[in-house]
């Protein structure tokens, strides 16, 4: 190649560059410049502290709720449809198909709460394979069992402070606001688990054994109070007063073994002997070594004592208890109300102090 093709091709090359980066530099000059988006506004907790602070602030932190704040929410108002629906949207918003709308008016109670949320997680299957399990071993599951087990096995309630009882609602009653935006906030919190550990839990139903006599009463009382609350000192279904406060039907720990095994009209006299006492302390501290059970040996209806330290507990140490319905599940009040949960596995295995034989 000639020098004079050579500088020719060059000056090609420099033209064809410069005109590049002038297209270039014009379509950047075109571009809208990007806008930051400003940080999003501080949620205030209400002013007046409540039960379901914390959860107003996450419930709200979602943007569902413009022009709401935590001192409007009004948690303790009564819950209407729109606003049931508007509170599980908030945390579940691609669920709009699954929950089924309430009309304005007309009453919702807490098992319409846990429902809604039960149905948007998609886990409707589970609610009716549970109350199909329960029946299928000889006992009789009542109407919406199934969600009441399933929403307290994905953690949807909580048990108040003593000292607010009286708002603690069973699943046939009206529920508040705050029902459902403590149900909302518990969902935003997921950490992925959840619904898979419900589903596993309710197909360990299909191993309940067979049971009869005082020992099948026993079990079907435990299935018909699940979903009643957890009330301090509680050991009846109906409204109570109890240490000088009205306050709703439901059991502490040990008030629902009580009543599902002593107290009942049907049970046999020789039950609250055999339990030691009211108190779980006292089912702890009047069970000779001997008739400790370990894990192997627990049946349908066995009383199960926890404590720190599990087999190692000492009696003292004892501050829980339920009622064993296979090798596998027990029907309990703790803090999800009356539920059933595991004891075979996990925080529950890990405290297992020992189990008791009364029936």
């Amino acid at each position: 190649m000639t020098i004079t093709r050579l500088t020719k091709t060059i000056a090609l090359v420099l033209i064809a560059l410069v005109a590049f980066s002038g297209v270039a530099d014009a379509k950047r000059k075109k571009r809208k410049p990007v806008k930051k988006r400003p940080a999003a506004a501080a949620i205030q907790a209400p002013t007046t502290r409540s039960w379901v602070s914390s959860a107003i602030v996450t419930v709200l932190g979602t943007g569902a709720f413009p022009g709401v704040t935590g001192d409007s929410i009004d948690p303790d108002g009564v819950l209407d449809g729109p606003a049931l629906t508007a509170f599980v949207l908030a945390a579940q918003p691609k669920a709009a198909k699954k929950v089924r709308q309430i009309p304005a008016g007309q009453p919702v109670t807490l098992g319409d709460v846990n429902r809604a949320f039960v149905s948007a997680a998609g886990l409707d299957a589970t609610a009716a394979r549970a109350e199909q399990l329960i029946t299928q071993t000889g006992y009789v599951a009542r109407p919406g069992v199934g969600y009441e087990i399933v929403a307290r096995l994905l953690r949807l309630r909580t048990n108040l402070d003593q000292t607010e009882d009286a708002k603690e609602h069973a699943w046939y009653e009206q529920a508040s606001r705050g029902d459902a935006i403590w149900s909302a906030a518990q969902v935003l919190k997921w950490g992925g688990w959840e619904k898979q550990d419900a589903i596993d839990t309710v197909e360990l139903l299909a191993l309940l054994p067979a049971t009869s006599g005082p020992q099948h009463d026993a079990i079907q009382r435990g299935f018909d109070f699940i979903g009643m609350p957890y009330i301090w000192g509680g050991t009846s279904e109906k409204p109570q007063i109890l240490f000088g406060r009205n306050t709703a039907g439901g059991f502490d720990c040990s008030g629902f073994v009580w009543r599902v095994m002593a107290l009942d009209p049907t049970s046999p006299t020789t039950v609250a002997k055999a339990l030691g006492g009211r108190t779980t302390f006292e089912m702890a501290a009047k069970t000779p070594a001997e008739q400790r059970l370990t894990a192997e040996l627990i049946g349908p209806t066995d009383v199960l004592l926890f404590g720190t330290g599990g087999v190692n507990a000492a009696s003292s140490s004892v501050g829980h208890t339920g009622m064993a319905i296979s090798s596998q599940l027990f029907i309990q009040s703790s803090g999800q109300g009356i539920a059933l949960a595991r004891w075979d596995k996990g925080y529950y295995k890990d405290r297992l102090a020992f189990g008791k034989r009364v029936l």
